[in-house]
């Protein structure tokens, strides 16, 4: 990254993935110059810039990590099925909607350390 950035915007720029990062932020520091950008304001200017850019990077990439089927899909999948999963005692209704429940927040928490333990190896 490029020495003439300021603090705050640098640590905002890490937002940015790595591959595009020096194209972004030289881009950035072209236009604060096109605009005759000095001191605190430009300074400020680039922080809002680097992150935004960077804030939507790490969206987009949320978006990407979840993965969710298609609505009328997940109703079928339910329909067919899930018609004996509502039948029967209350209780064990309970019980299987606690079971799948506790599935999937497994899941996401295994998901959740995976990603982070690989971001941290990444130096991220």
């Amino acid at each position: 990254m490029s020495a003439d950035l300021p603090r705050p915007a640098r640590l905002l720029a890490r937002l940015i993935p790595r591959a595009d990062r020096e194209s972004i932020v030289g881009d950035l520091l072209e236009d604060a110059a096109f605009r005759d950008l000095e001191g605190r304001r430009r300074d400020w200017w680039l922080a809002a810039h680097g992150g935004a850019i960077g804030v939507g990077f790490t969206l987009q990439r949320a978006w990407q990590w979840v993965a969710l089927p298609p609505l009328n899909e997940v109703a079928a999948g339910v329909l067919v099925d899930g018609r004996g999963a509502f039948r029967g005692h209350p209780g064990a209704v309970v019980v299987r909607a606690l079971l799948l429940c506790g599935s999937i927040a497994t899941i996401a928490l295994g998901v959740e350390v995976l990603v982070s333990s690989l971001l941290s190896a990444a130096g991220l």
